[in-house]
């Protein structure tokens, strides 16, 4: 058990493939092209490290015409990699007795594929309140009133249900340190404010905007000023 711990730790610890697995965690695939420049090394060493990652079960492959491209092997290993960011120490965001702005990645990004940062954890927050969710151990359930909340908003539940994987728990954010939905449902929500420009995606980075008309859903839907 020991050396499989070391063998893990040494695989995902290296400092050139975290680069390529912190790029991976906005949810997308990639080729080793597009994974080289993240990490800023050549295409030859990149497929060393990527045939690494591959066979070590942290990632697969999948090809699609003459590319190959590189994801994660399921949501539970992007959550392992996310979750090690917690463990970053908490840096002092004191000045003059006043909090900073939070913005970037910390503001609102995507953790694999469900909503993170600040914004993330107060939609959560606001759902507990709201009782459409209530926290059960290491899962989220929903309440009839959160039944119907989401049916209105037209995100099918049943079939989030069926997804082969976990529908909903609490993912500690690194940056908020709390709970945000993590699972088919915080996945299914966020695609719901994707399709619906709530928020779009900013190229080449996890850090996501809240659009006009996402900030009036959000207000409108969950009482939610962002």
């Amino acid at each position: 058990m020991e050396d499989s711990f070391s063998e893990i730790a040494a695989l995902i610890g290296d400092k050139t493939r975290a680069k390529m697995l912190w790029s991976l965690l906005d949810g997308r695939a990639y080729t080793s092209t597009e994974l080289a420049i993240f990490a800023d090394i050549s295409k030859q060493s990149c497929s060393n490290h990527l045939l690494k990652l591959v066979n070590g079960g942290i990632l697969k492959v999948e090809k699609q015409g003459r590319h190959r491209y590189y994801r994660f092997v399921d949501d539970k290993v992007a959550q392992v990699i996310e979750s090690i960011a917690y463990l970053l120490p908490p840096k002092d965001d004191l000045s003059n007795e006043t909090r900073k702005e939070v913005t970037g990645v910390k503001y609102a990004r995507t953790c694999y594929d469900h909503f993170a940062g600040k914004v993330g954890v107060e939609i959560t927050r606001v759902m507990v309140e709201m009782e459409l969710i209530v926290r059960k151990e290491e899962q989220f359930s929903i309440t009839k009133n959160g039944n119907e909340w989401f049916d209105n908003l037209g995100i099918d539940l049943t079939v989030l249900r069926n997804k082969k994987r976990k529908f909903a728990f609490p993912c500690l954010d690194w940056s908020e340190r709390k709970f945000h939905i993590g699972g088919a449902l915080g996945a299914g929500f966020l695609n719901f404010m994707l399709d619906n420009d709530w928020i779009r995606r900013i190229q080449h980075s996890r850090a996501i905007i809240i659009t006009h008309k996402g900030k009036i859903g959000l207000k409108e839907k969950l009482n939610l000023e962002i």
